[in-house]
C-alpha cells in the first residue's frame, strides 16, 4: 500500500525545505538589493570623482592664465564637468544641455566651492610691493629673483596656484541614495561641513554640519539676510508667505536639489600670469 501524501516523510521534508528557502530569501533579498544598488551608486560616485579631478585641473590651468580669478576657474570647471551630464552620443543639443547644467552646478554656491590654497592672502600682501604696479605678485624672471620667504612663502612658491574644489554630487539611485546620505552625514557630516556653508550669506540655523544645501536653503538664507535690513526684521517678513521654490529647472529638466554628498579634488599649476588680487 502507498502511504498517504500527508503522512509521507519525504513530502513533509520537501515542504519544510520550501518554507525554509522562502524565509532565507526574505531575509537575504533586502541585503542583496542594497548591495546591487549600492554598487551602481558607488560607481557613479567614482565617475563623478574622476571627472572632478580632471575638471579641477582645467580650472587651475585657466586660473593660471587668468590671474587666479574665480569666475574663469568656475567656467573651466563647468567645461570639465560637462561629460557628467551628457546622455546621448553625437547629439549637439544634448551637449548644449549638458554644458548648461554643468555651468549651473559650477556657479551654484550651494553645490560647488573653489578655494585657493596657494598663494595665500599673506603671501599676496607680502610680495605685491615687489611688482611694478604694486598690486600683483611678480611673475617674471622668477629664476633670478631672491628666494626670500615673505608672507610664509617665497615668490617662486607664490606663483604656484593650488586650488581645492568641493562639489556636492547627487545620489540618484533609489533607496541607497537615502542610506548613503544618512550614513555619511550621520557620522562625518559635522567634521566635513561645519562652518563651511557654500553660500556667501549667513548659515541658516540648524543647517551647518548636516548636509549639502539646496536652492530652498539659499532662499531661506537670503530671506534671513533681508530681514537684517528691513525694519522689524523677521517679525515683519513673517507676515508674508513665500512660495516653495521648485528645484527642477524647466527646459533642461535638471534638479539642483536632491540627496548630495561632497567630493573634493585639488590641483596645482604654475601661474602663467600674475596674481592680481588677494585670494
Amino acid at each position: 500500500m502507498i502511504p498517504h501524501r500527508k503522512n509521507n516523510p519525504a513530502s513533509r521534508n520537501r515542504q519544510r525545505r520550501r518554507g525554509q528557502a522562502l524565509v532565507e530569501f526574505i531575509i537575504i533579498y533586502p541585503t542583496l538589493l542594497l548591495l546591487v544598488l549600492g554598487a551602481f551608486q558607488f560607481a557613479l560616485i567614482y565617475q563623478a570623482k574622476t571627472t572632478l579631478n580632471y575638471a579641477t585641473f582645467m580650472a587651475a590651468r585657466q586660473g593660471a592664465l587668468k590671474n587666479a580669478k574665480t569666475n574663469p576657474m568656475k567656467d573651466a570647471l563647468a567645461a570639465g564637468m560637462t561629460p557628467l551630464f551628457t546622455t546621448t552620443k553625437d547629439d549637439y543639443l544634448d551637449l548644449v544641455k549638458a554644458r548648461a547644467i554643468a555651468a549651473i552646478e559650477a556657479f551654484n554656491p550651494l553645490n560647488t566651492r573653489i578655494r585657493v590654497i596657494s598663494p595665500t592672502a599673506d603671501a599676496y600682501n607680502a610680495h605685491k610691493g615687489d611688482s611694478e604696479s604694486g598690486t600683483e605678485i611678480p611673475n617674471d624672471n622668477l629664476m633670478y629673483r631672491p628666494t626670500t620667504v615673505k608672507g610664509g612663502m617665497s615668490v617662486q612658491d607664490a606663483n604656484l596656484l593650488t586650488i581645492e574644489v568641493t562639489y556636492c554630487t547627487r545620489l540618484i539611485v533609489p533607496i541607497v541614495n537615502r542610506v548613503i546620505y544618512s550614513l555619511y552625514f550621520g557620522f562625518v557630516g559635522e567634521q566635513v561641513l561645519a562652518a563651511e556653508y557654500y553660500s556667501g550669506a549667513a548659515t541658516p540655523g540648524g543647517l551647518a554640519g548636516q548636509r549639502c544645501a539646496d536652492i530652498n536653503d539659499q532662499i531661506d538664507s537670503l530671506i534671513n539676510q533681508l530681514a537684517s535690513y528691513v525694519p522689524g526684521g523677521s517679525s515683519f517678513l513673517s507676515s508674508f508667505s513665500f512660495p516653495a521654490i521648485p528645484t527642477t529647472i524647466p527646459g533642461i529638466d535638471w534638479n539642483v536639489g536632491g540627496y548630495r554628498i561632497p567630493i573634493t579634488s585639488t590641483a596645482t599649476v604654475r601661474m602663467q600670469s600674475p596674481v592680481t588680487q588677494s585670494p
